[in-house]
């Protein structure tokens, strides 16, 4: 038997010592996240590096010229600032390298290319632009010359071109001109801006262009041909190599058509790899065999190799993704499995947008207005990284988040009807969207769907916060039952008249949305579902804080279409093609009837019935009491422009077209009809002392009978026939404001002028008569005080206005007149003395309105302002949640009755205390 020498023992010891230590060491390696890829690692994440302020286009694109206003590198990022200059940023770190001022035209396009920033100045319509170029480094410009690139519009007998107008490569510049006929491409060196190779396409040939860092790839199509796919020297403009494919219609799985022209999909990775429609190519023009099918996870640990970003989620259109979660995903094309291979991002796709990538980096633009540098980071992957690594246990059943009892208060016998429980191919251990449908048809349908499930409860945080930041910028929201957890607001139809109740509920690491067609039962079930995850991950419930100034909110399931009307005790409005009656001193809904897909405002409320428009074709007729139709009135032909109507107690006066119609207010009969020598479709019908007054589109102002529709007397008032006059009736004067620049003031009975003042420039807006004078608003930004007996000019005082269309309003010793488009000013109506002026921050779009000495208005995003009469001083403000106009209020809305100033926004109606 063989003895063992001295010593060998020991030194085995140490060595598995040290053997151990590094399979330690390499464990740990393999079991955490490298920045840089190794011989068994694979991408397993897209890693958040840094981001900073976007000032430019929110989309991250020009489109007049198809191009982005963004460009990036390995080493730089360059982003459009505000209109004139460019801001430079170190690509890896993100450190503000420099902001470079341009000339005075607006920048257009930016593109990063070998150490240069390529910029593009100038509008389409001003029939020249400029390309001109700085060093990255120095800032040292290096180039500039005029370009006359092609525009967008089709010029007949040629081909379309769908690409952009400007291509960036680091071997040459592309761009793509039409000084003559017929399209032409011309090729610019980078560093000098010198022209290079031109060449002329094809006449009736239709074509688009896409970019990689060193190659141009044009896809043109000629009618009866094949597609052709063409890799372009970017510096000769020469083929390189060139493959050929089935027609749009064959190859796209949904091919637009322009006319007689395909708009061509195509989309290049920085690297080249190409994608159009249902083919892949690599760079050398080899097609890969790449299925059509979703995206897959990293996959198993064998080093595999990814192309760059080839899109964000959906992209190119309809290719068919499968991917329904919230946050945006990063797509890439895998060289080793030849699938495609999809990671998530840290932030919801919705208002996302790629705009541009380097090897292991992506730049995205965020809805928040800001640019994100991600990198691509590798680890051991386990079979989870399309759910950011969470189990799939981890996601709650979606079924459990509500119950049938949950719903009796809406319907009874509610039934969940859970949706196929797979998410991006695997099987999940509870279904992620549950239907729940009602027992009968006037019940509405809810359906509640988990979105996502983040790794940790900040990640979930993050991408709530991105995505509820966007809906409150664009859309209409309820700003009274937001809360940390829950925000309620309208999606955009298809026809964009009304909007889609919906509700998305953070809690935890978990993010579900609901949808119904009801917004009141949104409101009540939405709390229920916040609070069982709340539950479920231990986490406080919010204490509610309803705004203080607030009586009531009530919600419609609509974009609001006109101001809230007040009649008596009960308040109309129209929203989401139905009408509302609600209690006005509660906001309990009595009743709600729709009427049409779109229903014009404001109603109007006369006797036992209230009156709406439907989409400018028919007038209704609705029992105040139960809401159910009493009649309907329908023009035809319907008028190109809608109608306008007056409601009495007796007699409903339409106005539409030429043709004043008096129809009977408790059957709807017509009983006469006058015809205007012009239209009245921007007129309101007004009644007073028991004369209806209308002026029509040719100058003219009519007095008539209400009951016969005889005219008392016709006025022609001197105005041209591009605009009608303004017409006020009060007491025994009508006061007419025309585009003749002339106040005229006539008697009720006869018609006969009494006075006649002419000013500077025509009148804007209809003349408000209080007391003893007649205040107007002129289009050289001035309101004039008139002597309302003889009409002689009391004063008149500048007021610098950008919004003609908002009115004037008078309150004691106050003239309050909207200035510019965010500031409030006070005149003194004695003297015309500004007495205070007040800045709203944004600008105004309804008001002022003035009440027992406070005005108010509301600026764009749907904030109400209380203002002190007689200082400007701010009293309070509430947030409606109209972020952008999208409740089409027109007139006065802000209306005070009950002592309560009503109000909407946000699909909302608002009792405030005043």
């Amino acid at each position: 038997m063989d003895n063992p020498r001295p010593g060998l023992h020991g030194r085995g010891k140490v060595l598995i010592a040290r053997a151990a230590t590094v399979l330690v060491t390499v464990a740990l390696l393999l079991s955490t996240a490298a920045d840089a890829p190794g011989d068994r690692l694979a991408p397993v994440q897209w890693r958040m590096a840094w981001s900073a302020p976007a000032d430019g286009d929110a989309g991250g694109m020009n489109p007049e010229f198809d191009v982005l206003l963004h460009g990036a590198s390995e080493q730089v990022l360059a982003m459009a600032t505000g209109v004139h200059s460019v801001r430079v940023h170190d690509a890896r770190t993100g450190r503000l390298v420099r902001i470079q001022h341009m000339s005075s035209a607006p920048v257009a396009g930016v593109w990063v290319t070998s150490g240069t920033v390529v910029v593009l100045t100038g509008k389409q319509d001003d029939g020249e632009q400029w390309l001109q170029a700085f060093d990255a480094a120095t800032g040292a410009t290096l180039w500039r010359r005029a370009v006359n690139l092609l525009s967008q519009e089709r010029v007949p007998g040629t081909g379309h071109y769908s690409g952009p107008r400007v291509v960036v490569t680091e071997r040459g510049i592309v761009i793509v001109e039409r000084q003559f006929e017929p399209l032409t491409l011309l090729s610019l060196d980078p560093r000098s801006g010198t022209a290079g190779a031109r060449t002329v396409h094809e006449r009736h040939c239709d074509l688009t262009a896409a970019g990689a860092r060193s190659m141009l790839l044009l896809l043109d199509y000629c009618a009866g041909n094949r597609m052709r796919l063409s890799s372009v020297d970017p510096s000769t403009l020469r083929t390189e190599w060139r493959r050929t494919m089935p027609s749009p219609a064959l190859t796209f799985p949904n091919p637009r058509q322009i006319g007689d022209a395909y708009s061509l999909d195509l989309t290049v990775s920085g690297d080249g790899y190409a994608a159009a429609g249902d083919a892949f190519y690599a760079p050398d023009g080899r097609r890969l065999p790449i299925p059509r099918e979703a995206p897959r996870a990293a996959g198993s640990a064998g080093g595999s190799q990814w192309s760059e970003p080839l899109y964000l989620n959906g992209e190119p259109e309809g290719f068919d993704m499968s991917i329904q979660s919230l946050p945006a995903f990063l797509t890439s094309l895998d060289m080793d499995t030849r699938r495609l291979r999809s990671l998530p991002l840290d932030v919801p796709s919705g208002t996302t947008t790629l705009v541009g990538t380097a090897p292991g980096k992506a730049f995205v633009l965020l809805g928040t207005g800001r640019i994100a540098a991600y990198i691509l980071t590798y680890g051991i992957p386990t079979g989870r990284e399309l759910f950011d690594g969470v189990p799939l246990d981890a996601w709650p059943d979606a079924c459990g988040l509500l119950s049938a009892a949950d719903l009796r208060p809406i319907a009874d016998g509610y039934t969940p009807s859970p949706a196929t429980p797979t998410r991006f191919g695997q099987r999940l251990p509870h279904p992620a969207q549950c239907d729940w449908i009602p027992p009968t048809d006037d019940a509405p349908v809810v359906s509640l769907a988990v979105e996502w499930v983040s790794s940790s409860n900040a990640t979930a945080r993050r991408i709530y916060a991105i995505e509820t930041t966007g809906i409150k910028q664009t859309l209409a929201y309820d700003a009274t039952t937001e809360d940390p957890y829950l925000l309620d607001y309208l999606r955009p139809t298809a026809t964009g008249s009304s909007g889609a109740p919906e509700t998305v509920v953070n809690a935890g690491p978990v993010i579900v949305r609901l949808v119904s067609t009801s917004r009141s039962a949104l409101r009540l079930l939405a709390p229920l579902v916040r609070d069982r995850l709340l539950a479920r991950y231990r986490l406080a419930r919010p204490a509610p804080t309803p705004p203080p100034h607030l009586r009531w909110s009530s919600p419609t399931d609509g974009h609001l279409q006109g101001a809230p009307t007040v009649s008596g005790d009960a308040v109309y409005a129209a929203g989401g093609g139905r009408v509302y009656a609600m209690d006005a001193s509660s906001g309990r809904l009595r009743w709600s009837r729709a009427i049409s897909d779109y229903v014009s405002g404001p109603l109007q409320s006369a006797g036992d019935l209230v009156y709406a428009g439907d989409s400018g074709t028919t007038l209704h007729a609705l029992d105040t009491r139960t809401g159910r139709s009493r009649w309907r009135y329908s023009l035809d032909p319907s008028p190109d422009l809608g109608f306008h109507f007056l409601a009495t107690r007796g007699r409903v006066i339409l106005c539409a077209g030429s043709d004043i119609i008096g129809l009977h207010a408790s059957t709807g009969r017509r009983l006469w009809r006058f015809r205007t020598g012009g239209s009245c479709a921007w007129s309101r019908p007004r009644q007073a002392g028991g004369t209806v007054y209308i002026d029509d589109h040719a100058g003219a102002v009519h007095a008539l009978d209400p009951a016969t529709g005889r005219p008392r007397w016709s006025v022609r008032t001197g105005a041209d026939e591009r605009a009608s006059p303004w017409v006020t009736p009060a007491g025994k004067t009508v006061y007419v404001a025309g585009a003749d620049r002339r106040v005229r003031a006539l008697d009720t009975a006869t018609g006969a002028q009494r006075w006649s003042t002419r000013l500077g420039a025509a009148l804007t807006f209809a003349p408000l008569p209080a007391g003893a004078t007649v205040y107007v608003r002129s289009a050289d930004y001035e309101v004039h005080a008139l002597d309302a007996r003889t009409g002689r000019k009391r004063w008149s005082a500048p007021t610098s206005v950008i919004e003609p269309a908002l009115g004037l309003t008078v309150g004691q010793d106050r003239l309050y007149v909207v200035t510019s488009a965010g500031i409030i000013s006070a005149f003194d109506t004695a003297t015309g003395a500004e007495r205070w002026s007040a800045p709203m921050g944004a600008d105004i779009i309804l008001g002022p309105v003035v009440h027992r000495g406070v005005v108010y208005v509301s600026t764009d995003g749907g904030v109400v302002h209380a203002l002190d009469g007689a200082t400007g001083a701010r009293r309070w403000r509430m947030n409606t949640g109209d972020a952008l106009g999208n409740d089409a209020i027109s007139g006065n809305a802000l209306t005070h009755a009950n002592s309560l100033l009503y109000t909407g926004g946000g699909g909302n109606v608002y009792a405030l205390h005043p």
